[in-house]
């Protein structure tokens, strides 16, 4: 007995140091299982990407947004956003509400990408509002200019009702373009409606042609 523990004492420090620290490691692993199954059983409901804290919501009475339009990648995130705060603060909704209610206004691939984010990523409502813009102001659809218009052409054999569709369906993206220069870009795309082209020539429109008509 007595060599048995003299041998326990005669450890090697470099093996001593190597028990110690995988007895810390075995401890540590321990802990956080447990930790991970009290939050499981105990904290509040809600994305594991929110933090325990910004999971805990007190929804208002009879809560609901109308008329608000999913986000799909498309519109600037930073616009859609500041119509999606003043619609959930105008139903009384704090930024508990803002951040717990926000995955459900989201299309599926905007969707996914919240679900593919680290768990507690987000501690408050702004840290969420500041990662979705970045991510999504790199891919949405900016504003066109008058150059955009102008390199809507009419195209060989393309009746001139679906020249006029495309160049108007652009004219909706550009913001503050004046009548002079849709109607410089128009004429300047009749490439092959060379007859329409002579005559507006010869007599400038006040607007461009077919824009009054209903779509077919």
């Amino acid at each position: 007995m007595i060599q048995d523990r003299d041998l326990r004492y005669n450890i090697p420090p470099k093996d001593a140091r190597d028990r110690i620290n995988r007895r810390a490691t075995e401890r540590a692993v321990h802990e956080n299982l447990r930790r991970i199954e009290y939050d499981a059983a105990h904290a509040p409901p809600g994305l594991r990407q929110f933090s325990s804290q910004l999971r805990q919501v007190v929804w208002p009475q009879n809560f609901k947004l109308e008329k608000l339009k999913k986000y799909d990648g498309k519109e600037n995130p930073e616009n859609w956003i500041t119509l999606y705060e003043i619609a959930v603060r105008s139903a009384a909704g704090d930024e508990h509400v803002l951040a717990n209610y926000f995955p459900v206004v989201l299309d599926q691939a905007s969707h996914q990408w919240l679900l593919g984010l680290p768990e507690d990523s987000f501690d408050s409502w702004e840290e969420l509002r500041q990662a979705f813009i970045d991510n999504f102001i790199a891919t949405c659809e900016q504003p066109g200019n008058k150059y955009d218009l102008e390199r809507i052409r009419d195209r060989k054999n393309e009746p001139l009702r679906d020249y006029i569709r495309r160049f108007l369906d652009m004219c909706l993206k550009i913001p503050k373009i004046s009548h002079g220069e849709a109607i410089s870009a128009f004429i300047k795309g009749l490439r092959f409606h060379e007859a329409l082209r002579n005559k507006l020539l010869r007599k400038r429109p006040t607007t461009v042609p077919g824009a009054d008509q209903p779509p077919r």
